[in-house]
């Protein structure tokens, strides 16, 4: 394959040639060099403009996760931890058990349940009994509006404790003959990130640690710390870009979303949040995460696209572009490079210059052998 494109490339650059040949011999420009039609065709151009060069901060920081996108989940009664189902970074669906707890408490709703459901029982007897006589003539109908009554009042006790009970995860499976188990379950479908319950834990209902954290992990925030100085230089909704240690080559962009408003004391940093689209889970919470911030300087320079640019010889080119028999090589000096962007320090271009900045390397191998 790599000798089709090898030879692929001199075919080009033999048609450029004989192409520049025949352009001489007829005179059709100064430059004596024409691009073909085929290659035409897959060229891009870009035209240089005038911008304010664009700076960078660099900075380090963390991948977590996004924490105005979680669901902390807390315990609800006292108790002692007997299972714990999932670990850190576990993948959980709505629903689904992710520890369970022996509680007191949870047997004091189960004893008001089935208190609740004997109470319903003989109220719903008593008005059977007294419908019956009613019928006979032996009962009154005030008996029997008393008798409904008290059933109504039984139902509706029985449906709150039951209401009750299922709310704390209340059942009677497995075995629980005491229905003193509670059932922490998973409210959203997620990832666990964070945990911090473990087998044989004592809970307390007040306790105001969470025992879970489930994220869904399609945005997540690069954490960076600033310096007192560089503060001044960051705006909210500033694009940054971020890359890992675990995928080097790859460029992650976000906005920066979040600006602390308190320096840490100890380090005189302040901490900022890029917020950052995760379709694919690429991206983990506690990956080490080198950030990119961009935002606008004061100085205006000539900019065209990075890939325009070509080195040889020690020296950068672009291929400049006025019409199909007419490009030419032109040195320029670098300003700076900012990521797709490179500014040019002299007057070597012009606001409104065309480049060739896809396929230029054949056009500038064929202008050098001229």
């Amino acid at each position: 394959m790599k000798c089709f494109f090898f030879f692929l490339s001199l075919i080009q650059l033999g048609i450029l040639s004989s192409c520049g040949t025949k352009a001489r011999e007829t005179g059709s420009d100064a430059q004596g060099f024409c691009i073909p039609d085929s290659l035409m065709k897959n060229i891009t151009l870009d035209t240089v403009r005038s911008e304010y060069v664009v700076s960078n901060l660099n900075l380090s920081g963390k991948i977590s996760f996004n924490e105005d996108d979680v669901v902390k989940v807390f315990p609800q009664v006292s108790g002692h931890v007997a299972d714990v189902k999932v670990s850190l970074g576990d993948f959980v669906a709505k629903g689904q058990l992710l520890a369970t707890v022996r509680s007191s408490d949870m047997a004091n709703y189960y004893n008001d349940y089935k208190s609740a459901q004997s109470e319903l029982a003989v109220a719903k007897k008593n008005l059977e009994v007294t419908a019956d006589m009613r019928k006979s003539g032996v009962s009154s109908e005030k008996d029997y509006l008393t008798a409904q009554s008290e059933y109504n009042k039984a139902l509706a006790q029985f449906n709150k404790e039951n209401e009750v009970f299922k709310i704390y995860g209340g059942s009677l499976a497995d075995g629980d003959s005491m229905g003193s188990t509670y059932k922490v379950k998973a409210p959203i479908s997620g990832f666990i990130v964070e945990k911090n319950v473990n087998t044989g834990m004592e809970l307390r209902a007040d306790d105001a640690n969470n025992l879970f954290t489930i994220s869904n992990l399609k945005e997540v925030w690069a954490t960076a710390n600033v310096y007192e100085a560089d503060i001044s230089k960051i705006k909210l909704g500033d694009m940054a870009e971020v890359s890992t240690l675990s995928y080097p080559d790859k460029k992650f962009s976000g906005k920066v979303q979040r600006i602390s408003n308190v320096l840490n004391p100890e380090t005189n940093v302040m901490s900022v949040k890029i917020r950052l689209d995760n379709p694919d889970y690429t991206l983990k919470p506690g990956m080490f995460a080198s950030v990119s911030i961009l935002f606008p300087g004061t100085e205006k320079k000539f900019m065209l696209p990075s890939r325009s640019v070509l080195f040889d010889d020690n020296r950068n080119y672009v291929v400049l572009f006025k019409k199909q028999c007419n490009v030419t090589m032109q040195p320029i000096n670098i300003f700076k490079q900012v990521n797709d962007k490179t500014y040019i320090e002299d007057d070597s271009l012009h606001e409104g210059d065309v480049v060739i900045s896809r396929n230029n390397l054949f056009v500038f191998t064929a202008l050098k052998k001229m």
